[in-house]
């Protein structure tokens, strides 16, 4: 795993987090869009943006971009991250009665290193050469 592909993954997913932050805003407040289809509008905008910059800037996986099977894999990870991070926030907030905003800071490393670790080794692995 090289140091590089970590920085740049982190860097895509700040990116995204402002990204995904102006378009629900845009959504909401200019467009006057519905705060659940703003969100939405966000998350994809957001898979397409961290895909795109994924695969051609952090794992390079093939020398062009593609949005088959892939995408699917990306799109299934996520899914899934987001799922697994919902339900540890819901047991520590309402199980534990810890604090939501602590919670997701103590969960936030976890899902980071899941989301690097499913695209890395699974959606946006490289191909084994001949």
């Amino acid at each position: 795993m090289h140091k590089s592909e970590i920085y740049r993954f982190l860097l895509v997913g700040g990116l995204n987090f402002v990204f995904t932050f102006l378009v629900f805003t845009a959504a909401l407040k200019l467009l006057g869009i519905g705060y659940v289809f703003a969100l939405l509008l966000a998350w994809i905008a957001g898979n397409l943006l961290t895909y795109s910059l994924n695969f051609i800037w952090v794992f390079k996986p093939e020398t062009k971009l593609n949005f088959g099977v892939r995408f699917v894999k990306y799109l299934t990870a996520g899914a899934l991250s987001i799922g697994m991070n919902l339900l540890a926030l819901a047991v520590m907030v309402e199980l534990a009665e810890l604090d939501p905003f602590r919670s997701q800071v103590i969960l936030l490393p976890c899902i980071v290193g899941f989301n690097f670790l499913t695209a890395k080794f699974w959606s946006l692995r490289k191909k084994v050469s001949d």
